[in-house]
């Protein structure tokens, strides 16, 4: 017990000792252009021992789904600060970072357009994964950067614009690693994540019912028509805003299957899926990438941390939503090993 004891002591040291270490990077605010000019804010982190001369690898960085900002929060309401802590570990590790707010949000909030019409085409799909190519294409070159050892860390969603972007990008990624990320149709998880709210909140059969038949017809109008109807209920508004239908239509995420788009990228995958994620299945959509990538050759894995949780942090009980503090301890030295090896 003492030696086990003391392994997850240096374990824990080893976690705080990197997501303490902001001070490794030397943080600088940049803006480039996104998709179809659209002008994107966000921070280039360099190891604080990069000089003029040096050339290192790089990782971009892209958030989740909704409002989330380049840090991987949603305040004031959400603080998980998890790319913040992934740029940290990747600076005292020698590889530089890039992560960005998205178009129309935080910082880039001044490129809203004004008029309500434009926001749909404004917000379609393709449009962040342009966003997401332009930003891998300003990483690779900067000067200090080695421009073909450049990845992409995508969490949650993000995980599935990394899939995209690198599958179809001019300049491709080196690796991938996809956090968090759904290996099934994003319209499968969702209903998943709503009947699981609705068995929080203690929902009786014909509530449950109702919302779940609610769910199926507004996917099935989207992907029909790529807008989304008029009466969605208030308690899925948060899944289905107006001006997303173009995001989620027909050949667009929500008809995407993320595990089989691994076959369009030759470079090596880490997924990473803690077995503790109320928002993706580690059994449902872990297995499906495992299957996806059982034949490779090049390094990839599937990791499936115990008692992890979808924002990659350490679960301390079945009511911890896993949202606070450092990184994962296991998680953290697992995605270093394996950068190590493979960027």
């Amino acid at each position: 017990m003492r030696a086990l004891g003391s392994i997850a002591a240096l374990s824990t040291a080893l976690t705080l000792g990197i997501c303490a270490a902001s001070a490794l990077a030397a943080e600088r605010s940049v803006r480039f252009s996104g998709g179809n000019g659209v002008v994107l804010a966000g921070t280039l982190a360099m190891p604080s021992d990069v000089d003029a001369a040096s050339r290192v690898p790089a990782v971009l960085l892209l958030q989740g789904s909704g409002p989330t900002d380049r840090d991987g929060n949603q305040l004031p309401g959400i603080r998980t600060d998890v790319l913040r802590q992934v740029a940290a570990i990747l600076a005292q590790q020698g590889i530089a970072s890039l992560r960005y707010d998205k178009r129309g949000m935080h910082a880039n909030r001044s490129t809203l357009p004004a008029r309500r019409d434009e926001l749909p085409s404004f917000f379609d799909w393709s449009a962040f994964v342009a966003d997401a190519q332009a930003a891998l294409r300003f990483l690779g070159g900067q000067p200090t950067v080695v421009a073909d050892r450049v990845g992409i860390f995508g969490h949650s969603e993000g995980g599935l614009i990394a899939l995209v972007a690198a599958s179809h990008a001019q300049q491709r990624p080196k690796v991938l690693v996809l956090a968090g990320t759904p290996g099934r149709p994003l319209g499968e998880v969702i209903e998943e994540q709503t009947a699981a709210l609705l068995e929080r909140q203690h929902a009786t059969a014909a509530q449950t019912r109702f919302f779940i038949d609610a769910d199926s017809r507004i996917q099935s109008e989207i992907l029909a028509s790529g807008r989304v109807p008029a009466d969605v209920p208030p308690g899925l508004a948060f899944f289905f805003p107006a001006y997303l239908g173009p995001y989620l239509n027909l050949k667009s995420v929500l008809a995407l299957e993320p595990a089989p788009l691994t076959n369009e990228f030759a470079g090596p995958i880490l997924v990473i899926n803690g077995a503790a994620d109320t928002q993706v299945s580690a059994v449902r959509d872990a297995a499906l990438f495992s299957a996806a990538l059982a034949s490779r050759k090049d390094g990839s894995k599937v990791f499936v941390p115990t008692g992890v949780s979808h924002n990659l942090k350490t679960v301390a009980n079945g009511d911890d939503p896993g949202l606070e503090g450092p990184m994962d301890a296991n998680v953290t030295n697992e995605l270093v090993r394996w950068l190590k090896t493979a960027l």
